[in-house]
């Protein structure tokens, strides 16, 4: 399998700060440019006081800006107060993501304003990114581990009703520790469950991983919308390759044709099918027909993990377990039935048996007439032999009663 990482797609040379520039006070002092996007650039620093290596995002949206000297300033007036509202808002989301400590967040030192516009200091990250460590197989269990704790992330982001809006593999990074952890925050949005036009106006998009919400300005953003490019992201894990553009996938379906995206379920080997689907169920063009938060995905995975036997085997779902119910009701009344032929099959005591007493010397069975005589032995053992045979046939219905109860316990435990 292939791990192809997409091509870059050519982008006009962004104005970065030169290499030896100062920035809060002093404090900081640029020494690398590490890459920039549609909404930011990004720097490796040096922080003068504390003697340690960050991570400087330089909030320019190049949309509506370039750069003046070290100023940002906006391509046109129209573009003035945009602006200036894209960097309050920068600002708030720093502020908003240097409460979270979280071991799977980047961490978020502080912000200030300067040059006209405003900046982010974050820990740098010292490790590859996803699509590194794809590029040669990943066990199923360290990929489910992975994901698990991405969500967990994504999971404490969304409680502060942001929106990272950028996930994709290059923006996931693992530690040296094996720990992954997400990063460039510089896409991502505040107040979430409003949806205002304002707010999702911005559009930064990655074919292949982005919703097609973030192509449409003014479109409904919602956590949903993270959780697709989640998924987006180990879709590509799982195949080699990113899936189709979503919004190549809403033309097709709106044409009544076939998703070009084909499912997971069912065509990935070593990973259970709850997990695959849950990646799929993500995945769905529709916001509403997707999962809509990551403590539900989270949920799927560790029923998925619940229901997979030490062996690896899935345990049988609700219909097989009706199937094996009824097969085991069919078996118990045929042995049953068997059981009570075989009995009626004996010999019944005779009518008009008249009991002597025992004759050392007279044969055990003497017929004369119409009756029929037979020793009081003989008797006690037929008799032994029906009761015995009631008894067993018994013991038989209890047991089966008693398996098919525990039957029914043991596939109702969730």
């Amino acid at each position: 399998m292939t791990h192809a990482r997409p091509d870059p797609e050519p982008t006009e040379t962004v104005p970065s700060l030169p290499i030896g520039t100062t920035l809060s006070g002093e404090q900081f002092t640029i020494t690398e440019h590490l890459g920039a996007g549609g909404f930011g650039i990004t720097y490796r620093a040096r922080d003068n006081v504390l003697g340690r290596t960050v991570v400087i995002k330089e909030c320019y949206y190049e949309d509506f800006c370039t750069r003046s000297g070290k100023s940002v300033v906006a391509r046109s007036q129209s573009y003035a107060k945009p602006i200036r509202s894209i960097v309050k808002m920068f600002m708030r989301e720093a502020q908003s993501l240097a409460k979270i400590r979280h071991p799977n967040i980047v961490g978020v030192h502080r912000s200030f304003e300067e040059n006209d516009t405003a900046y982010m200091v974050l820990d740098l990250i010292e490790g590859p990114d996803l699509f590194d460590i794809i590029a040669n197989p990943v066990s199923p269990a360290r990929v489910q581990d992975i994901l698990t704790q991405l969500l967990d992330a994504i999971e404490k982001v969304h409680d502060l009703d942001l929106l990272h809006r950028d996930i994709s593999p290059d923006n996931i990074l693992i530690e040296k520790t094996g720990t992954p952890v997400l990063i460039d925050f510089g896409a991502a949005r505040a107040e979430a469950s409003r949806h205002t036009r304002a707010i999702s106006s911005l559009l930064v998009v990655k074919d292949g991983y982005s919703p097609h919400e973030f192509y449409v300005t003014g479109s409904d953003q919602t956590p949903s919308s993270d959780l697709y490019a989640l998924a987006a992201t180990f879709y590509h894990v799982l195949t080699g390759q990113a899936p189709p553009n979503s919004q190549a996938r809403m033309v097709e379906i709106a044409g009544r044709r076939p998703d070009p995206c084909v499912p997971l379920a069912g065509r990935i080997k070593g990973y259970d099918q709850t997990f695959l689907q849950a990646i799929d169920t993500a995945m769905q063009i529709h916001p509403g027909d997707r999962l809509q938060t990551a403590a539900r995905w989270k949920s799927l995975i560790a029923q998925g993990k619940a229901d997979t036997s030490p062996t690896g085997q899935l345990r049988v779902s609700s219909k097989d377990v009706s199937l094996d119910l009824e097969r085991s009701l069919t078996r118990l009344v045929e042995e049953t039935n068997d059981e009570v032929r075989r009995i009626s099959q004996l010999p019944e005591p005779p009518k008009n048996v008249v009991t002597l007493p025992e004759q050392p010397e007279t044969p055990p069975t003497v017929q004369s007439g119409r009756f029929t005589f037979q020793t009081a032995d003989e008797l006690k053992k037929q008799e032994a032999a029906v009761t015995a045979a009631r008894t067993q046939r018994s013991m038989r219905l209890v047991a089966g009663l008693l398996m098919c109860f525990g039957l029914v316990f043991f596939f109702s435990v969730p």
